[in-house]
């Protein structure tokens, strides 16, 4: 079967299969299992390799570990790599320090290193992108030289090209091509996201609908779902700026704070349902529950205080301090 029948010095090397190991001359402590598994190393030493085909170029190269066919096939010089299922890491020659876990995971990869992925087709794509740690199926499964991202969920980053994004959750930023430094934490955050960068969403749904819309954070689930293109807003609660599409520089902080506020730019709410009706208005500050609750198209309005200004619709330049001030006023 021709194993190891060039080996002059080499010791502790284990070869079973049609050329396994068969150019192999002084190197140590290798097993290759499998037709033609580690069939060109000369010299490389410590090497694993289970299933035909597996690191059969690998020549010099120490500590790497393949199981599956064709893994880690093209190998040449690159060191301490794994690469666990049919088709990993099958492409890469001298990367380094890469694991790769499930079929196709870091199919493409070449001379990149320190990547981690984890699910069949985990960037699969990748050829020189560095640093990127993906864990679960199709996840960044479309990145190719970008580095530093993290993503963990079924098709998290999927399409993602864009550098230092971090997606937890499925689906998360799964629409994602060059927006970079964004962060989605839940099921379905930031899924539409496409360009945009340096967005934070935590919560299920949480600027689910944001595509070119940059500087936002949402924190609860719904927060700024619905939000496109608006720019720098702040939501923490649950649906808190849900319906937001294009306003900006909102604040927003309290469950359904600002909920019904579409395109309405400048306003602050601090209360559960302060500002709740607001769709269109700007230059608003509510802080209570409750406060400004019933505005709708009404500006630069001041409510502090508990159900404040709560009957105003459409009233403007109002200012309310303490509990139920002027809750009677509605324009």
């Amino acid at each position: 079967s021709n194993a190891l029948n060039q080996n002059t010095t080499g010791f502790n090397n284990v070869a079973v299969g049609v050329n396994a190991l068969d150019a192999n001359t002084t190197a140590t402590d290798n097993t290759g299992i499998g037709y033609q598994a580690l069939t060109s190393n000369t010299t490389g030493t410590r090497n694993t390799a289970v299933g035909a085909n597996s690191l059969d170029a690998n020549t010099t190269a120490d500590r790497n570990d393949a199981f599956g066919y064709n893994s880690l096939t093209s190998n040449t010089t690159g060191t301490l790599n794994v690469a666990f299922g049919d088709s990993a890491m099958a492409l890469n020659t001298t990367g380094g320090s890469n694991v790769a876990v499930g079929t196709s995971a870091l199919n493409a990869n070449t001379t990149a290193s320190n990547n981690t992925a984890v699910g069949k087709n985990a960037l699969t794509a990748n050829t020189t992108g560095t640093r990127n740690t993906a864990v679960g199926a199709l996840t960044l499964d479309a990145n190719t030289t970008a580095n530093d991202n993290t993503s963990v969920g079924y098709n998290s980053l999927g399409a993602n090209t864009g550098a230092s994004n971090t997606a937890i959750g499925s689906r998360s930023l799964d629409a994602n091509t060059t927006g970079e430094s964004n962060t989605a934490i839940g099921d379905l955050a930031l899924s539409d996201n496409t360009t945009a960068s340096n967005n934070t969403a935590v919560g299920k749904s949480a600027l689910f609908a944001n595509t070119t819309g940059t500087g936002n954070t949402a924190v609860g689930d719904g927060c700024l779902s619905g939000n496109t293109t608006g720019n720098s807003n702040n939501a923490l609660g649950q649906s808190a700026l849900s319906a937001n599409t294009t306003g900006a520089t909102n604040n927003a902080f309290g469950t359904s704070a600002l909920l019904s506020n579409t395109s309405g730019t400048n306003n602050c709410a601090f209360g559960t349902s302060a500002l709740r009706s607001n769709t269109t208005a700007d230059n608003n500050t509510a802080v209570g529950i409750d406060a400004l609750r019933a505005n709708t198209t009404g500006s630069t309005n001041t409510a502090i205080g508990s159900a404040t200004l709560d009957a105003c619709t459409t009233g403007s330049s109002n200012t309310g301090v303490g509990r139920e001030a002027l809750g009677v006023l509605t324009t």
